[in-house]
C-alpha cells in the first residue's frame, strides 16, 4: 500500500531506500528489489508520469493543450480545417506535375524513415479480419500514425505496413467491420480521454473493398465526430459510434446519423465512450469519461431505437456516484453475461469491476485485482489512471475468462462463480518485468481475439502491439511484436554532430529513444516516462542531454553508452516541476548553457553544465532571467547562430523577446514582436549572417494557432524592428518550427501539422511555399534540426517517428530535370527520367543503396549532351532483390564536373507462396485436382471463370491433405476456364481446359 494517496514523486533511491515527497514532507520506505537493468530509472520516471498525468485540474491540463493551437477569435481548435489544407496539398502536387520545379527546389526534399522500427507506440484500436480464420491478419490504429495492417500477425515476428500516411486524420482510435458485409470496414478518430497529448479526429472513414481503399464519411466531418471513442456494427448491419458528442447510430452503412443518447436526449452526459453488442444483438452503451457527471450503462433491445439506464433500476447492483468512464465487454459465447468496469471520480483509478449474468438486469461485483508492485494500491491497478487506460474483454469461447488491464494486465478464469467474491484474479505481466512477472509495456487500451479464437489474442498499449497464442493458459505468454510499427510520437530530436546514424529523440510516454547503437532503425530508452527535449553538444558529443517533463533534466558524459547505476543518463541537472509539461528549452554547445521555460516572465539557465556536478566553483549552476512584464510563458527558445550569449524566446503571450549577454550578471532584454492576438510563438528562426554591428538581420518567427486572422510565418529583414507576413499560401493550419536553408536565407522549410512545407523564394510578393513530403507521412511535425557537418536535416514526427532529409545538402544538376521515378515490376525496377534541357551534358550514372546512405554504382546511360527540347530516359534494375532500394542519377558533364538527383525509393515486395502448385488432369473431365503445397483450412474458395468473366462455378474448399479433389459440375460447358483459388488476402489463378 501506499504511504498516502497524493501526488508522488521519488527524489532519490539509495541502498534500498526510497526517499518520497508528499504535501510538503519526506517519507522513508523501503525499496522493492529490482531488476539489474534500467528498472530504477524507470521507476523513478513512472512514478513522475504518474503524477504528472494525473489530471486533477482538467481545465488548466486542457487550456495549455488548447492555448497552443486555438483559433484566437473562436477560443475553439478547428481541426476540420486540416481537411481543406490537405485539398490544397492535393491541388499544389497536381499543379507541381505540370510547372516542373528547378531540380534544386527544396519542394523535392526526399525524406527517408530512421525509426525506431521496434518501440511501437500508442494503439487504441485493434481488428483482427474477420474474413481471415488464421488469425493473421490484424488492422491496427495508432492516435498518432495512422492505420497499419500485418499479414502475418500469428508469426514469431510480425511485419507492419502503413495502409495510407495520406488521411485527413491519423488519430486512428476505433475500428470495426461489417458483419453482413465483411468487405465493409471503418475508423474512427480522435482520442477523447482528456489525456493532455490526445489527438483531435475529423470524424469516420470506410471502406468497402476491404480496406484497400477508404473514403471520408461526409456526414462524420463535422465537431459530433471530433473524438469517437469506439465503433461498434450489430448484428443488423447498424453502425453506432460512441462520442464526445453523444451516441450516434448509422442505419444506411454511415450515410447519415443520428443521435440515439445524448444530453438531454435519454442521458445525462455527452460524453459516451463505449458501445457494445450481445449476440442477440441487445445494445449497451457507457456514457461517461473524466470529469463527466455520475451517469451510468444503458441498454437496447429495439435497435437503438430506446434506451434504459441501468444503474438507476430498482436493485441493479450497479453504483449510482462516484464513477466517471465506464468500459463494456459482452460474452460472445453467452449473450446474457456482459462485464462492467467502473472509474473513479474521486481517485480517477478503479472504482469497481461488475458482472451481470442476466442481461443487465442485475450485477455483482467482483473482487479487485491486486498488483503485487506495492507502489500500486490493492484496490486500483490502474495506479490512478483509470480514466486514460483501461481495458476489459471477455474471452469469445468462455464467458468465465476475463482479462483486465490498466498498468498491468490481469485474467481470471472463474468470473462465473455463483459467489462472485469468489472469483480471483492472476497477474499476467509488470511494466517493467518486476516481480517475476513477463514484461508488458504500461498503459493498456485494447485487447482482442483472432476469430473464431479463445487462444489466439493482441493486446495494443502505449508501447504498441503484444500478442499471445496461449490465452487459455494459467499464465498467458504475451510478447511485443512491433517490426516495423512506426508510430512513435516525438517532441523533439537531436542530431549527433558527426556520427550520422546517432540520435536522441524525445517521445510521449516511451522516454528519451537513442537511435544507434543497437543498429539499424532499432532503438532504446534511455531516459523513461514522458521524453522532452534532449540535446547532444557539437563540440563534445559525449555530453548528452536528456529531460523528462517540466524541469526534470539529466545529463550523460560518456557519450549515453555508459550505464551507472541503472541509469543511462545518471547526472541530474535540474529536477523540479517548474516549466510546461513539455517544456521548451536550448542548449548553447559554445558556451554549455541551457535555456528553459520556468514561469510565468521567466527563463531559466544552466551555466557550466558540462561541468562536474556537485562542483559549486566549476559545475551546472542555476539561475532565472526576468522577462518583462506580461510577456507570459516562454514556448520556444532559439540561439543566435551569429551573436555569442544572444537568446530569442517566443511566448504564449505573442512575443518575441532577444536577449544579450544572457549568462551575465545583468542580460538586456528587449521585445522585438507583440503580436496583435494572445498566441504561442512556436519557433524563432535566425539567418546566419555577417552584417555589422547587428549580423542578425533576417529572422523568421511561427506561430501554432488556427485563425484565419492569424499570421502563422512572419519574417524580419531588420532585426526584428518591422515584421511582414510570410505565410503566403500556406493553408490555415498550426506551424511549429522553421529553418532557414544553411546556404542562405533565401529558402526556408518549415513543420507544420501536415509535414513539411519549402519555399525557395522568400523575397517573392507573396512568398510561395510548397509541400515537401515526399516519402514523409501526412503527419504533425514538431522539430527541424540540422547537422552542420553534411547538412542532413531530421524531422521529428509526432506519430511516425523520426525522417531525414539531405535536400540541403543537393547542388543542382547541371541538366533540367523534370521527373525521376521508379518502379516495381516484374522485370526488376524500372527507372525513368526526363529532362527539358541539357549542356555539355556526357552521362547518367544510376547508383543503388540499400540503406538511403551508401550507393553503388549501377550503370552508365548515355545522355544528350547538348539539347533544348524533352529528352527520355530509362534503366531497368533487374537484380534489385525483395526489400527497399534507394536510387539517384550522378549525372557527369564533358568538363568533368557532376551532380546528384533526388533520392527515388521503391519497394519490393516478396511474392507471396502459392495457395496451389498445379491443377490436374489438365484438360479435364468432371474431377480436377489442386495440388497443394500445404493443408489449408476453412476460408478459401476455387472458383471457375469462362472467357467472359462470368462465374461458371464456385464452391468453399475443405479438406486436409495436398490434393484436393474439385467435383465440376456435368452441366459445365466445354471450354477455357480460369480456376482462381482465394484466401487469407491471397489469390492463385491457372488456365485450365474442360473437354
Amino acid at each position: 500500500m501506499k504511504i498516502f494517496t497524493g501526488a508522488l514523486k521519488p527524489l532519490v533511491v539509495l541502498a534500498g531506500w526510497a526517499v518520497l515527497a508528499a504535501s510538503g514532507s519526506l517519507v522513508w520506505k523501503a525499496a522493492p528489489t529490482v531488476p539489474p537493468r534500467l528498472v530504477r530509472l524507470q521507476e523513478r520516471e513512472r512514478e513522475r508520469e504518474e503524477a504528472e498525468r494525473r489530471p486533477d485540474r482538467p481545465d488548466l491540463v486542457q487550456q495549455q493543450e488548447v492555448a497552443l493551437t486555438r483559433d484566437p477569435q473562436t477560443g475553439t481548435v478547428p481541426r476540420e480545417r486540416l481537411l481543406v489544407a490537405k485539398a490544397q496539398i492535393e491541388q499544389l502536387l497536381l499543379a507541381r506535375a505540370s510547372q516542373r520545379p528547378a531540380a534544386s527546389s527544396l519542394s523535392n526534399a526526399n525524406w527517408t524513415e530512421k525509426g525506431p522500427n521496434n518501440i511501437g507506440g500508442r494503439l487504441r484500436a485493434l481488428l483482427p479480419d474477420p474474413a481471415d480464420a488464421t488469425g493473421n491478419i490484424v488492422w491496427a490504429g495508432s492516435v498518432g500514425g495512422g492505420l497499419w495492417k500485418t499479414t502475418n500477425a500469428a508469426s514469431a515476428a510480425p511485419t507492419w505496413t502503413q495502409v495510407n500516411d495520406a488521411f485527413g486524420s491519423l488519430a486512428v482510435t476505433a475500428l470495426a467491420a461489417d458483419p453482413e458485409s465483411p468487405d465493409i470496414m471503418y475508423f474512427g478518430t480522435g482520442e477523447g480521454f482528456y489525456n493532455m497529448d490526445a489527438v483531435q479526429g475529423l470524424g469516420i472513414w470506410k471502406s468497402v473493398n476491404h480496406g484497400v481503399s477508404w473514403t471520408h464519411l461526409a456526414a462524420t466531418n463535422n465537431s459530433n465526430f471530433y473524438y469517437v471513442q469506439r465503433l461498434t456494427v450489430a448484428p443488423n448491419g447498424h453502425l453506432y459510434a460512441a462520442t464526445r458528442s453523444g451516441l450516434w447510430r448509422s442505419t444506411n452503412k454511415g450515410v447519415a446519423w443520428t443521435q440515439v443518447l445524448g444530453t438531454g436526449n435519454g442521458s445525462v452526459v455527452n460524453d459516451f465512450g463505449d458501445v457494445k453488442a450481445a449476440a442477440n444483438g441487445t445494445l449497451y452503451a457507457a456514457a461517461g469519461l473524466v470529469f463527466s457527471p455520475n451517469d451510468g450503462i444503458y441498454r437496447s433491445t429495439n435497435n437503438g431505437n430506446s434506451w434504459t439506464r441501468l444503474n438507476t433500476l430498482p436493485g441493479s447492483g450497479l453504483p449510482t456516484s462516484g464513477f466517471e468512464r465506464i468500459e463494456l465487454a459482452c460474452a460472445p459465447s453467452d449473450a446474457n453475461r456482459v462485464y462492467a468496469i467502473f472509474q473513479s471520480s474521486s481517485t480517477r483509478g478503479l472504482l469497481d469491476i461488475y458482472r451481470s449474468t442476466n442481461g443487465g438486469n442485475s450485477w455483482q461485483a467482483l473482487p479487485k485485482p491486486d498488483d503485487a508492485d506495492p507502489d500500486i494500491t490493492a484496490a486500483d491497478f490502474t495506479r490512478g489512471q483509470g480514466w486514460y487506460d483501461l481495458l476489459l474483454t471477455v474471452s469469445p469461447t468462455d464467458p468465465n475468462t476475463v482479462f483486465v488491464g490498466g498498468v498491468d494486465l490481469f485474467k481470471t478464469s472463474n468470473a462465473g462463480a455463483t459467489d462472485a467474491a469468489t472469483v480471483s484474479w492472476r497477474q499476467l505481466s509488470h511494466w517493467y518485468a518486476g516481480y517475476g512477472f513477463q514484461f508488458v509495456h504500461a498503459d493498456h487500451h485494447t485487447m482482442v481475439f483472432a476469430p473464431g479464437s479463445g487462444t489466439r489474442a493482441y493486446f495494443g498499449n502505449d508501447g504498441g502491439f503484444a500478442t499471445t497464442s496461449n490465452a487459455t493458459a494459467v499464465t498467458p505468454t504475451i510478447t511485443h511484436r512491433n517490426s516495423g510499427l512506426n508510430v512513435t510520437q516525438f517532441f523533439s530530436v537531436a542530431m549527433h554532430p558527426t556520427n550520422v546514424n546517432y540520435f536522441l529523440a524525445g517521445a510521449q510516454d516511451n522516454g528519451t529513444q537513442q537511435l544507434g547503437p543497437l543498429g539499424g532503425l532499432a532503438s532504446r530508452d534511455i531516459n523513461g516516462g514522458d521524453g522532452a527535449f534532449c540535446f547532444i553538444d557539437e563540440d563534445e558529443p559525449q555530453f548528452q542531454f536528456a529531460t523528462y517533463v517540466r524541469s526534470n533534466i539529466y545529463r550523460s558524459s560518456t557519450g549515453g553508452n555508459d550505464v551507472t547505476n541503472g541509469y543511462f543518463f545518471p547526472e541530474t541537472i535540474s529536477q523540479d516541476n517548474g516549466g510546461s509539461f513539455i517544456n521548451p528549452m536550448e542548449y548553447d554547445s559554445k558556451f554549455n548553457v541551457l535555456y528553459f521555460a520556468y514561469g510565468n516572465n521567466q527563463l531559466r539557465r544552466c551555466i557550466r553544465a558540462t561541468g562536474p556536478i556537485g562542483n559549486a566553483t566549476l559545475g551546472p549552476a542555476l539561475s532565472t532571467i526576468a522577462l518583462p512584464a506580461g510577456s507570459g510563458v516562454v514556448t520556444h527558445v532559439c540561439m543566435s547562430p551569429n551573436v555569442d550569449n544572444r537568446v530569442y524566446v517566443g511566448t504564449d503571450a505573442g512575443r518575441v523577446i532577444r536577449i544579450d549577454n544572457a549568462t551575465g550578471a545583468s542580460p538586456t532584454v528587449s521585445t522585438l514582436y507583440s503580436d496583435a492576438f494572445s498566441v504561442s510563438v512556436s519557433c524563432v528562426a535566425v539567418e546566419r549572417g555577417t552584417a555589422t554591428p547587428n549580423p542578425d538581420q533576417h529572422l523568421l518567427l511561427t506561430l501554432a494557432n488556427y485563425g484565419a486572422a492569424v499570421v502563422n510565418v512572419r519574417q524580419s529583414v531588420n532585426g526584428g524592428s518591422t515584421w511582414t507576413a510570410a505565410e503566403g499560401n500556406i493553408p490555415d493550419m498550426p506551424v511549429r518550427w522553421a529553418m532557414f536553408d544553411p546556404a542562405g536565407g533565401t529558402r526556408a522549410m518549415l513543420a507544420t501539422e501536415l509535414g513539411t512545407w519549402t519555399t525557395d523564394d522568400l523575397a517573392a510578393t507573396p512568398v510561395v511555399w510548397a509541400p515537401a513530403n515526399t516519402n514523409l507521412a501526412n503527419v504533425r511535425v514538431d522539430m527541424l534540426r540540422l547537422r552542420k557537418v553534411d547538412k542532413s536535416v531530421v524531422a521529428a514526427t509526432h506519430g511516425r517517428g523520426l525522417f531525414t532529409s539531405n535536400i540541403f545538402a543537393i547542388a543542382p544538376l547541371p541538366v533540367q530535370l523534370v521527373a525521376f521515378t521508379g518502379r516495381a515490376t516484374e522485370q526488376g525496377v524500372a527507372l525513368s527520367w526526363r529532362t527539358a534541357s541539357e549542356l555539355n551534358a556526357s552521362s547518367f550514372e544510376v547508383e543503388r543503396s540499400a540503406n538511403g546512405r551508401d550507393f553503388g554504382r549501377l550503370a552508365s546511360v548515355k545522355a544528350a549532351g547538348t539539347s533544348t527540347t524533352t529528352r527520355s530516359y530509362a534503366y531497368t534494375d533487374g537484380t534489385a532483390g525483395p526489400g527497399r532500394h534507394s536510387y539517384r542519377l550522378h549525372q557527369l558533364d564533358l568538363d568533368g564536373t557532376a551532380a546528384y538527383s533526388p533520392v527515388v525509393t521503391v519497394e519490393i515486395k516478396e511474392a507471396p507462396a502459392p495457395l496451389f502448385s498445379s491443377a490436374y488432369p489438365n484438360p479435364f473431365d468432371q474431377k480436377l485436382t489442386l495440388q497443394l503445397p500445404q493443408p489449408i483450412g476453412a476460408g478459401f474458395t476455387a472458383t471457375l471463370t469462362d472467357a467472359r468473366g462470368r462465374t461458371a462455378f464456385s464452391t468453399a474448399l475443405r479438406g486436409e491433405g495436398r490434393q484436393l479433389p474439385l467435383a465440376v459440375p456435368a452441366r459445365l460447358a466445354s471450354g477455357t476456364y480460369l480456376l482462381t483459388v482465394r484466401g487469407a488476402g491471397r489469390q492463385t489463378t491457372q488456365r485450365v481446359q474442360r473437354r
